[in-house]
């Protein structure tokens, strides 16, 4: 648990009845496990300070929490996925978490108010090399976040065929189904 600043509320605050209530009125709205009030904007910082409430400061939010810190996914997972530094690996159990543990390059994280999460492409590629099924809303939701890293399936492919990575396989049989999920702009203009 972090100790930045959060613009957000929980049964610290106010009892969760009363915060549940302001939810109803239309005051507050949730944000992950917490609430923001209703004049505060929902955006990637704000989420990456809910999250920075459920999990230790040295991990870095990755796979379904990056997705929803970045702002791909409406809710985080049951439980927030990290990934363990070597510098913290083998303290003990981390029940709480979904870890994995990994090494990160430097450009593979950003901070969002001072909390480490993956990289929208990194993140896509951690959601495309995981097991498990893959569904139209999955594809959907890592054509978002290659929206957001500037990049395409094409160049996702070539990327990944210079790799050495558990799950490359998998994930270049992800792509076609990418490839084909648009995203519709306001304006009605495909992506």
């Amino acid at each position: 648990m972090t100790s930045t600043t959060s613009p957000l509320l929980d049964d610290d605050v106010l009892p969760m009845v009363e915060l549940l209530a302001l939810c109803l009125d239309g005051q507050v709205y949730r944000v992950g496990d917490a609430f923001a009030s209703a004049d505060t904007p929902d955006g990637p910082e704000l989420r990456a300070h809910a999250f920075a409430r459920t999990a230790p400061a040295w991990t870095v939010a990755d796979r379904g929490s990056a997705a929803w810190i970045h702002g791909t996914r409406a809710s985080p997972p049951p439980l927030p996925q990290v990934c363990v530094p070597p510098s913290h690996r083998g303290g003990g159990m981390l029940a709480r978490l979904d870890t994995a543990y990994r090494t990160l390059a430097a450009d593979e994280t950003v901070a969002l108010s001072g909390i480490r999460v993956t990289s929208p492409l990194r993140t896509a590629h951690d959601l495309l090399c995981s097991p498990g099924g893959f569904s139209d809303a999955d594809a959907l939701e890592v054509r978002h976040l290659l929206l957001l890293a500037g990049e395409t399936p094409a160049g996702v492919d070539d990327r990944l065929r210079a790799m050495r990575r558990r799950g490359r396989d998998l994930a270049r049989s992800r792509l076609p189904l990418v490839a084909r999920a648009s995203l519709t702009r306001h304006d009605g203009v495909e992506r």
